[in-house]
């Protein structure tokens, strides 16, 4: 019997497979598909991998700026996706050589669990085999959501999976139903590599999720203009055929747009259909059922990442593990906190956030003040060419406290954790200002979006 079984080989469970190999446990990997998961192969890392390319690309038409006389002629997104899939190989055999050198035994197939401490494997060619572990982490991810009558068919309607990892040659025109995060991250991508991009929202902001202010929205949705990429709000698609090889899409204003091919990005479940057979609770839409010590309503059996109902983000799957580890298998017991997770955009800039807006603080009932400074008189970003952007720090009013910012611009995925830092310290505004920060840096842009606060206004 093993001391673990993880169902799952994404960010989730590599987490807790390097924290469980440091214990020195015997464990079993359950994984169907490619190792690293969605993250690896299909969202995070070839994301940020085309959106380098992306913003490359973007920057080089400034060389001239630099004294370098250089024009961006040709971009291929055929060949960024060899290099793309050179890098993300590179990644996967590493960890199949560790987990190798480590004799970490890795099935092949689905698992099922068939009682607390059975897992049921079925293999691509439909045999099966039982393994038995003391605890088993559930770790199987999410898979993409579809809206209405839309369904992705692999060919002229895509997940942003078919995107990532198996398109080949990008569109003339493409149209992205859904303008979240992944629609604005994919449609900069796409744009920048050639398509004509067309984002088709249902409300009426680009990016809307609370923890994303109206502000940062403005300055994306100015962003997108500029660089060619529409956007349509408050509309949706009531319908579609495919005709000549286009698809034609039926709008909610009743006006048709044609495309080559859409991307449907409208978020994503649980994967748990059939993960087990012995009554592991679920919430009605598929999400598994954890107390704060991230234990189902078996005591053995844990679950982390996107199955369970929580920010659906890498990292924060690997915390989930790293918190259910240590509960499986020692005797202090860690409560999960969820109370300071920094996230980024990675689409036209950077974007980045921790803790609270000054829009969420007000329905918290909290008075709140904020800090502000634009990357445009940072003497770094603009020796970066890259002054696009800002700094907004949100304050308690009252005692001056950290619990909130973003961060738009260069490096916003960096600087974020400098934020979060100060939110979990309790730091003020205060103290965020008299530290003494290496110049020229990005991370000045501190003392100057906390001078009104600490200093009084200059204007």
């Amino acid at each position: 019997m093993y001391d673990l079984i993880i169902i799952g080989m994404g960010p989730g469970g590599y987490e807790a497979t390097m924290t469980a190999l440091r214990k020195k446990l015997n464990i079993a990997i359950v994984e169907k598909g490619k190792l690293g998961g969605n993250c690896l192969n299909r969202a995070c890392i070839p994301t940020k991998y085309y959106r380098a390319g992306a913003h490359l690309s973007e920057k080089l038409e400034k060389a001239q700026l630099y004294g370098i006389d250089l024009t961006v002629s040709n971009v291929s997104f055929t060949k960024a996706k060899e290099g793309k899939d050179k890098a993300i190989s590179f990644l996967r055999k590493s960890l199949s050589q560790l987990l190798k050198a480590k004799k970490t035994p890795v099935f092949k197939g689905t698992g099922r669990i068939v009682d607390k401490n059975t897992v049921e494997i079925t293999y691509p060619d439909g045999s099966k085999e039982e393994i038995k572990g003391k605890y088993i982490l559930i770790a199987t991810g999410s898979i993409p959501s579809s809206v209405g009558g839309i369904v992705p068919d692999g060919e002229y309607i895509l997940t942003t999976e078919d995107f990532m990892e198996n398109l080949e040659q990008l569109p003339e025109n493409l149209v992205v139903i859904g303008g979240g995060v992944a629609g604005c991250e994919i449609g900069y991508i796409a744009s920048a590599y050639g398509s004509n991009v067309t984002i088709v929202e249902i409300k009426d902001r680009l990016l809307p999720i609370p923890s994303v202010s109206m502000e940062v929205s403005k300055n994306l949705q100015r962003k997108f203009k500029k660089l060619g990429i529409q956007f349509l709000l408050n509309t949706y698609v009531k319908d579609y055929r495919i005709e000549n090889n286009k698809i034609i899409l039926l709008l909610s204003d009743g006006k048709e747009i044609t495309a080559d091919r859409v991307l449907l990005s409208v978020g994503r479940k649980p994967n748990t259909q059939n993960i087990d057979s012995i009554g592991i609770e679920k919430d009605e839409r598929g999400f598994i059922k954890v107390n704060q010590f991230l234990q189902t309503n078996f005591d053995n059996i844990y679950a982390c990442g996107d199955v369970v109902s929580s920010p659906m983000l890498a990292h924060v799957a690997a915390y989930e593990a790293r918190i259910a580890i240590k509960n499986m298998f020692e005797e202090k017991k860690e409560k999960i906190d969820y109370s300071i997770i920094p996230w980024a955009i990675f689409s036209a800039f950077e974007i980045a956030h921790v803790g609270l807006t000054e829009e969420q603080a007000k329905k918290k009932g909290i008075d709140a003040i904020s800090g502000y400074y634009p990357y445009t008189y940072n003497e770094k970003a603009v020796d970066e060419l890259e002054s696009e952007g800002f700094v907004r720090l949100v304050f308690d009013k009252n005692s001056h406290r950290l619990i909130g910012g973003t961060v738009v611009g260069i490096e916003a995925s960096e600087i974020i954790h400098t934020i979060a830092y100060g939110i979990k310290n309790k730091m003020t505004a205060e103290e965020i200002h008299s530290f003494v920060y290496f110049h020229p840096s990005l991370s000045e842009i501190f003392i100057y979006a906390t001078y009104d606060i600490v200093e009084g206004k200059l204007f």
